[in-house]
């Protein structure tokens, strides 16, 4: 596969993940920031920019109008789901060929969604992020349904997991920092919740561990779960399996220090302990994991985009 169609495919996944995670939060965070107290609705609005790498004024008072058009709507922002959505579809322009007809066109239609005038979601958030969501399980479904699992389908299992591990590195990492940095609160569970359901988390973590929301469990599940497709430990597995794939049918004599790098990380997160974590250090322990995952987006552009093609030429 050349490389530059790699690289889209990497980025279509990666950028639809990025939305979807987006507008889940968002959909979250506002059912939680509407129904609070002014000043928890203050904390809460900026947690939530926080999540999601936006820069905000901490004297700006939260208005969702104004809000959901920097998250959702706002194409000079290129973390917003428009811009997201946008990259996405260009990406999947760039390769039309490699995908099904099926695929691009829920593509094409999601970003027809996103052109919309804002008036039709005005006083309806919730609706327009839980349609983004919607559109975004659609595109995923299809193309798992009606692609071939060959090499470009990896590449797109390989961008969309490893833009999930990112994201929970940085849910987590934001969600227990504001938490352990304020005072005890009686509300503190429902920022629990928040957190959980911003993974999809809530309802599997209850089957683990019932509703006792205790932040150990909740680190233990989200990080450690092997189960569950939103954890950390999840989307490790599957970058790993994805790079397998890979190996097996490009037959690179490049890929095998990737492949370690991700087989470490794997290992690190199956013999991990919560309780031993937590003595070493939680943000420590993100930082570690952010790192390998970022040595492991850098290998894969190494290995498979930017390689000389000397180098992959018999002697």
């Amino acid at each position: 596969m050349l490389s530059r169609v790699a690289d889209s495919l990497y980025w279509l996944s990666r950028y639809l993940e990025r939305a979807e995670h987006t507008a889940r939060l968002t959909s979250v965070y506002f059912d939680l920031i509407l129904d609070q107290s002014s000043q928890r609705r203050q904390e809460r609005y900026h947690l939530l920019l926080h999540n999601l790498k936006m820069a905000f004024n901490p004297e700006e008072v939260f208005d969702p109008d104004k809000t959901l058009q920097l998250i959702a709507l706002d194409e000079t922002n290129s973390n917003s789901i428009i811009s997201c959505v946008t990259q996405a579809r260009e990406n999947a322009r760039q390769v039309r060929e490699q995908l099904s007809s099926e695929t691009w066109l829920q593509i094409n239609q999601l970003y027809l969604i996103m052109k919309r005038p804002y008036r039709q979601w005005r006083g309806q958030p919730q609706v327009f992020m839980q349609q983004i969501i919607q559109q975004i399980h659609l595109i995923s479904g299809i193309s798992d349904a009606t692609m071939n699992h060959d090499e470009g389908w990896q590449f797109m299992q390989l961008g969309n997991y490893l833009e999930r591990a990112m994201a929970i590195l940085r849910l987590i990492n934001v969600q227990f920092l504001a938490i352990s940095n304020r005072p005890p609160h009686r509300e503190d569970y429902l920022d629990w919740i928040a957190l959980l359901k911003s993974c999809t988390a809530f309802e599997a973590y209850c089957k683990v561990y019932t509703a006792d929301l205790l932040p150990p469990r909740i680190a233990e599940f989200l990080l450690l779960n092997a189960e569950f497709p939103h954890s950390l430990h999840f989307s490790v597995n599957m970058v790993r399996d994805s790079l397998v794939q890979i190996s097996h049918i490009t037959k690179s004599r490049r890929n095998q220090q990737l492949n370690r790098r991700a087989g470490r990380l794997q290992s690190l997160l199956q013999f991990s302990q919560i309780d031993e974590i937590a003595q070493s250090g939680l943000p420590e322990f993100l930082q570690d994991v952010k790192k390998q995952c970022m040595d492991i987006h850098d290998a894969i552009y190494q290995v498979y985009i930017s390689f000389p093609v000397a180098e992959e030429l018999p002697a």
